[in-house]
């Protein structure tokens, strides 16, 4: 008995040291590079919402994604710490360490002590942990938080006090604060923490205090922010289904092949007597079902979805992992019979082997890429810092603040103007932009050069005005590509006019009408071909169609072509107001050596069939519609 014991305390030292070494090995991987990726347009966001003044933070955070708190934290951080990348990214990697801690410290609970370490050693190989704790935005600390919050309702239930559960729920509603998903591990934990104390009379009584001190705390501001709650976006996508958000999760948190053996290791972990694993396993299985009752059921058309928003899933499919492991090791050992109980669970090492070697792959890959998977804003702002004049401006089509955070960093001499945050829909209020633009920054006479920094700019421009009235008006000299950064180049000259459309009624199949086209013709070899086209729903369109342009030679042959969807797959065309066209922009690339007459056709077809719809206009019917002509000397 007595050297049992003594074992035991030098496994408990042995393990307390290790844990230690790996959250040390963690602060140093997170730590590393950590400066080096520019900011992208998430992270602008950060930054930009941390320097409003208190009161314009909450309005700006109340029409957001997120709720305050982050960015309320990273506001007084960075009075401390600067505006450097490296120390917006520190309050996430801080967050990242703590939440390494806390999976340790459960595993340790939950499975014994080899499943804490093994919890250290998964997270710190993880890509998908290792990119948001890097981060500057507020994923680390949702996980740290759901983690802390857990922590905390396991406290409660072994030794019910008010104290306890207050505390509980003040980590609670901070999840909650952090990031609206947040609230569904707080809904799973405020069910599970009510059905263990449920026979305790006193413990009862502590959890609806609780409730209700969590309800007063989260609840005005979900008030304040309903607005957002119930309109989520001003686009739209399809309906996510149950089978997308399982797919996303599964991709998102496992980026190698044999995903049958993290879901033997959850299994393992969940398929044991100890209280506290089917605590566990409820609460990731009850927290997975609201999640997808809340996307699928709740908000069907929910613009966006992806894996890191459920980042408190992955925290606690991490603890099943490094669980479920300890239990298999424990049964191999059981099989050789030479290892004590409480040494036994050290096996699982050899279960967590292929799988840490599996993710060694995008491990790697992250660790050598500069860029950290982010797209390089500063090596953009750079390249058009190095070519600007006197007289020039740039434009941030889609509000960036990533591109003003390094235009303001590196004190470029010239205005940049933020574009608009919300979809525009009017050509004229465009047009008007940009005169005042030229006015406000430009010369008083000549050609003025515009230069365009385009991210996602089909969520605020889904018609291209933009784009088409700057080829009415000008021409492109030329584009760069960073990472999915586009960095354009124009000459354009006063006044800016609009497209006069060339008017044209026809009918597509009775749901959908062409009332008007302008074609921009190239201006020199190489150049495109700018096409306008006024589209109108004047009926319902059950799936949108796909639309394409083509030029064609005098022997109806396809010499230049351009497909996508009408007009993107933000707004589909299917959500239009009935009888109200809009002005739909496209170019079409063309060959150098076009000479001659072509035609212009465009039309409509399905896009899983393949099938063109019929078109009806005054002088004829077809499969697409001739709208002009294109002659190149």
């Amino acid at each position: 008995m007595a050297l049992s014991a003594m074992l035991s305390k030098k496994e408990a030292t042995l393990v307390f040291w290790a844990s230690i070494l790996c959250l040390i090995l963690s602060a140093a991987f997170y730590t590393y590079g950590l400066h080096s990726p520019s900011l992208w347009f998430d992270e602008g966001w950060s930054w930009h919402l941390a320097r409003m003044p208190i009161p314009e933070m909450m309005r700006a955070t109340a029409a957001d994604r997120s709720p305050f708190l982050y960015y309320l934290f990273l506001h007084f951080w960075i009075r401390i710490a600067g505006e450097s990348e490296g120390a917006l990214r520190w309050p996430s990697l801080a967050f990242g360490v703590l939440a390494v801690a806390l999976a340790v410290r459960l595993a340790d609970r939950g499975w014994g002590r080899p499943a804490g370490a093994f919890a250290a050693l998964t997270m710190a190989l993880s890509p998908f942990w290792l990119y948001y704790a890097q981060e500057a935005r507020m994923y680390t600390m949702l996980a740290a938080g759901s983690l802390a919050t857990w922590g905390a309702m396991e406290a409660a239930i072994r030794r019910p006090t008010p104290r306890r559960f207050a505390a509980w729920a003040l980590l609670a509603a901070g999840t909650a604060l952090t990031h609206y998903y947040g609230l569904l591990p707080m809904a799973a934990m405020a069910v599970g923490l009510g059905l263990a104390v449920r026979k305790d009379p006193a413990a009862r009584r502590y959890w609806g205090w609780s409730l209700l001190g969590l309800a007063l705390l989260v609840g005005p501001w979900l008030v304040f922010a309903r607005g957002r709650l119930a309109q989520p976006e001003a686009f739209v996508r399809p309906p996510t289904t149950a089978s997308a958000v399982l797919a996303g999760l599964a991709h998102g948190f496992w980026p190698g092949e044999w995903t049958w053996l993290p879901a033997l290791l959850l299994a393992a972990a969940a398929w044991t007597p100890r209280p506290f694993a089917r605590r566990w396993a409820a609460l990731t299985l009850g927290t997975l079902a609201l999640a997808v009752i809340a996307l699928v059921g709740i908000f069907p058309r929910f613009a966006l979805f992806h894996p890191r928003y459920l980042i408190f899933l992955w925290a606690f499919w991490v603890l099943g992992v490094a669980g479920g492991a300890a239990r298999l090791g424990r049964a191999l050992a059981a099989r050789g019979g030479r290892l004590g109980r409480a040494r036994s669970g050290w096996v699982g090492w050899l279960v967590l082997l292929p799988l840490w070697g599996l993710l060694a792959g995008p491990w790697w890959a992250w660790w050598t890429d500069p860029h950290r998977g982010r797209d390089p804003y500063r090596e953009a702002v750079a390249h058009v810092a190095r070519q600007i004049r006197p007289g020039e401006a740039a434009l941030a089509l889609r509000a960036n603040w990533a591109v003003l955070y390094y235009w303001t960093r590196m004190k470029v001499p010239a205005p940049l103007l933020i574009g608009p945050e919300a979809p525009v829909w009017d050509e004229e209020e465009v047009r008007a932009w940009l005169e005042e633009a030229r006015r406000a920054y430009g010369p008083s006479e000549g050609p003025w050069r515009l230069w365009l920094f385009g991210w996602q700019q089909e969520v605020v421009d889904p018609l291209g005005l933009f784009e088409g009235l700057l080829w009415e008006n000008g021409f492109e000299v030329g584009g760069q590509p960073f990472g999915s950064l586009w960095v354009a180049y124009y000459e354009t000259w006063l006044p800016f006019r609009g497209r006069p459309l060339t008017p044209l009624r026809a009918d597509f199949e009775g749901k959908i009408e062409l009332w008007g086209v302008h074609l921009r013709p190239p201006r020199w070899p190489g150049d495109g071909l700018g096409v306008t086209m006024a589209w109108a729903r004047v009926g319902p369109v059950p799936r949108p169609p796909r639309m394409f342009v083509h030029v064609l030679d005098p022997s109806g042959r396809l010499v230049a072509q351009r497909d996508g969807p009408l007009p993107n797959d933000l707004v589909p065309i299917s959500g239009w107001p009935l009888d109200r066209p809009y002005p739909v922009f496209v170019r079409v690339l063309l060959p150098r050596d076009l000479h001659g007459a072509y035609t212009v056709r465009v039309g409509l077809y399905d896009p899983e069939s393949g099938r063109r719809w019929q078109a009806r206009w005054a002088g004829g019917e077809g499969d697409g519609v001739p709208v002009g002509r294109l002659e190149r000397p």
